[in-house]
């Protein structure tokens, strides 16, 4: 794991722990649970990422995030998706269907 994606992997699990969410490690990605909720977080690229679960986050640098939210049009995938954009000043979270929202 490179320096660049242990770095995205703590912005992940502090960002999630921040909002809320019980983190676990779960092999190469997070598992973060909330009330029902069950979020698989992930630094690998789309095509890279496994597919289970519902619901899965895509943690990248900001740079990356539009790219990877392209990719991610282009495709069907078998889960609901996020991008979280990490900033030098916070994060920015991207849906399918919207903008970049600001984080609070």
């Amino acid at each position: 794991m490179g320096a660049v994606t242990t770095q995205l992997a703590t912005a992940a699990e502090s960002i999630f722990r921040d909002l809320g969410y019980d983190v676990e490690s779960s092999g190469s990605e997070l598992k973060a649970t909330r009330k029902w909720r069950t979020v698989y977080v992930t630094t690998d690229d789309p095509e890279e990422a496994p597919d289970h679960g519902h619901l899965r986050c895509f943690v990248v640098d900001d740079d990356r995030a539009a790219a990877v939210r392209e990719k991610l049009l282009r495709t069907d995938q078998p889960y609901d998706w996020a991008i979280v954009a990490v900033t030098d000043d916070g994060y920015d979270v991207l849906h399918p269907d919207a903008g970049t929202l600001q984080a609070p």
